[in-house]
């Protein structure tokens, strides 16, 4: 019964255009260092949160350079999912695009609170981070998935 099911499944009549495994692993790899600057990203806030002086300034200075470790990942994967995924993986493609449309937003709502002292951004912040956890972590399971199929 194993061997029918694979000899069945080799002559598909799917159309859908396939990726190369090259752009899955590149997309799967991008989505991976984004998520873990995520979550690098929430280490750090929750270090300068508790610490005062001269470390509270250091961890803060930590966590706005390593969002650059966010952005960049997101844009080269969500630019990769647009030119390669759209049609094979079009729910990927927006969570793609979504997760790095939510990184510029906490970058920029980051940069309001510590370059503008313009503290009332904090709640946008907080959310934007939310988002951010929530679509790396599902582009990053997607992604797997994606490179395994």
């Amino acid at each position: 019964m194993k061997g029918a099911l694979l000899t069945t499944t080799q002559y598909s009549t799917d159309r859908r255009p396939q990726v190369s495994a090259g752009r899955r692993r590149a997309y799967a790899i991008l989505t991976g260092i984004a998520t873990l600057f995520v979550f690098w990203q929430y280490f750090t806030s929750g270090e300068f949160i508790r610490t005062e002086g001269r470390t509270g300034e250091f961890w803060t200075e930590i966590h706005g350079f390593t969002a650059y470790g966010v952005l960049v990942p997101a844009l080269i994967a969500a630019v990769i999912a647009v030119t390669s995924f759209r049609r094979v993986a079009p729910v990927l493609t927006v969570v793609a695009v979504a997760f790095f449309v939510a990184s510029v937003g906490q970058w920029g709502s980051g940069h309001l609170i510590s370059t503008f002292d313009m503290d009332g951004w904090t709640p946008f912040h907080v959310f934007f981070s939310s988002v951010v956890l929530a679509l790396a972590v599902w582009a990053s399971v997607r992604s797997a998935a994606l490179r395994r199929g």
